[in-house]
């Protein structure tokens, strides 16, 4: 068992995650949309129950439902990956500053020769080279590592949850 298996089990066993509860998410990560009536048809459960279960998902921050836009698709978006080697302070003093920014749609703690992987959406290129400067002007970044993401194939993130 992984360490992200291990949190997994533990959030799972925090929350009093069940078989119906992970049919639930499989078919909602599938359609956002679906009606609570063709869940409950789906899995052979009272719509009832789907409503409740849905929203106690959703009020213990287990799942969220929002729309995921396809910045491949928009022509006034970019995508950036940006990579940050940062210093133990950064996580304290920077990252709460990172994370409230609009234009960061991801922002993760990662093994290797980075510590700190970006998703930073930007609307031309001075707006991104600003943001870089500021990044590489702050002491706490000890080296910084960009890309941008000129296509995008497939943009989909569902986690396979086993009970």
């Amino acid at each position: 068992m992984t360490v992200s298996d291990n949190l997994l089990a533990e959030n799972i066993n925090d929350y009093e995650i069940d078989q119906l509860d992970l049919n639930i998410i499989k078919l909602l990560q599938q359609n956002g949309r679906i009606a609570y009536s063709d869940i409950a048809r789906s899995i052979d459960a009272p719509e009832a129950t789907i409503r409740y279960r849905v929203k106690r998902l959703i009020d213990e921050k287990i799942i969220s439902i929002s729309a995921f836009i396809n910045t491949g698709k928009i022509k006034y978006e970019n995508v950036a990956h940006i990579d940050l080697e940062v210093t133990p302070i950064f996580l304290e003093a920077n990252i709460n500053e990172l994370i409230a920014m609009e234009n960061i749609s991801y922002a993760a703690s990662v093994t290797g020769a980075f510590d700190i992987m970006l998703e930073y959406i930007y609307g031309d290129n001075d707006e991104l080279l600003n943001f870089i400067h500021s990044l590489k002007r702050n002491p706490n970044v000890r080296r910084l590592n960009s890309r941008t993401v000129l296509k995008i194939y497939k943009a989909q993130y569902p986690a396979r949850i086993q009970p």
